[in-house]
């Protein structure tokens, strides 16, 4: 059977008090129908991982919950729900019939709430920065040799996890249209003040990003690379940031490569030396350490004493918008949810 959640949702709302506050609260009831649903497929309490929505044994198109007019199809929640229990009998247990109920739970929720937001977007005329969505699916990989089996450890499908990250880029430009993301000059000054002192220090400093090719098998080949790296860095109207995210191997590359501000003593040796040589600009050439070859470019030098607004400033207006959207996504679920206490 259906289960009403939120007949309106998908229409205009002045707070949340127009929103159905019915959807957090059939959250449990659509859970006990997936596990109903997870019966008639295979007459278990959770279906069998092996499953899929092709699967005869499933009825992977029958709604378990209603958004607006949108059906949440019973492999909306079953897939991802058989993945979850495939850790545990991958590793020869059975999952607890309470943690079955708690994924249920919050896999309904969850589903839900992506369909929330995504009426949302729709009405008000906004959706999903698509290349945002493509750099961030290669941000995710980067550094992760097995894809498959890291869904696999995660419990989740290529698509489930897709879908997690458009319904965050959704809250993303929701928040955004409204101005819950702006940031004024004031409120980065006072935070500014707040946190200038703990960059007080007796040393010179500089800001560097870098492209680090490492050593993996043959010394000349990474050389090679690295000298590659630097020409294609130090080409006329270069971008060193988007050079450093397609070719570096260090976990700095998904920032640009940036290193923020440091002293000398706080890196290796041959780094700090090469960098603290160059002005701000300026991009060195090769630079061999234990961890590999390095192409760096100075973004700042500073003296000892306190450090200028201008150095901290895109931290701080980093941090202060992280503030924002999370406290903003926050009150988006309230609202949308229609429950001060909903959770996904």
């Amino acid at each position: 059977s259906k289960v009403s959640a939120a007949d309106r949702a998908a229409e205009p709302s002045d707070g949340a008090e127009a929103r159905p506050a019915g959807l957090a609260a059939t959250v449990d009831a659509a859970a006990e129908q997936a596990r109903r649903q997870a019966e008639i497929a295979g007459g278990a309490e959770i279906p069998a991982p092996t499953g899929a929505p092709s699967d005869p044994r499933w009825p992977p198109k029958t709604p378990i919950l209603m958004v607006g007019a949108v059906e949440i199809p019973a492999f909306a929640v079953m897939d991802v729900l058989a993945l979850k229990t495939k850790k545990y009998t991958d590793r020869g247990r059975e999952m607890p019939q309470s943690a079955a109920r708690r994924y249920r739970k919050s896999l309904v929720a969850r589903v839900a709430y992506s369909e929330l937001v995504r009426q949302e977007a729709v009405r008000l005329g906004v959706d999903y920065d698509k290349a945002e969505l493509a750099k961030r699916e290669v941000q995710q990989r980067r550094g992760i040799a097995d894809w498959v089996e890291h869904l696999k450890r995660r419990g989740e499908t290529e698509e489930s996890l897709r879908g997690i990250y458009r319904t965050e880029l959704r809250e993303v430009a929701v928040l955004e249209l409204g101005g819950g993301l702006t940031l004024t000059r004031n409120e980065v000054e006072e935070d500014y003040l707040k946190i200038k002192a703990n960059w007080r220090s007796d040393k010179p400093r500089v800001r560097a990003s870098h492209i680090l090719v490492r050593v993996d098998a043959s010394e000349a080949d990474a050389k090679r690379a690295a000298e590659d790296a630097y020409a294609e860095a130090t080409k006329p109207g270069a971008d060193f940031a988007e050079v450093a995210r397609r070719l570096s191997t260090g976990p700095s590359a998904d920032k640009g490569g940036d290193l923020g501000i440091f002293t000398h003593d706080r890196m290796v040796e041959e780094f700090s030396d090469a960098a603290f040589a160059i002005k701000a600009g300026e991009i060195t050439g090769p630079i061999r350490s234990k961890f590999g070859f390095h192409v760096i470019k100075v973004t700042g030098r500073w003296p000892a004493g306190d450090l200028p607004l201008a150095a901290l400033e895109s931290q701080i207006r980093d941090r202060l918008r992280q503030r924002k959207l999370h406290q903003g996504r926050q009150e988006l679920k309230v609202r949308l949810l229609g429950s001060p206490g909903a959770t996904t």
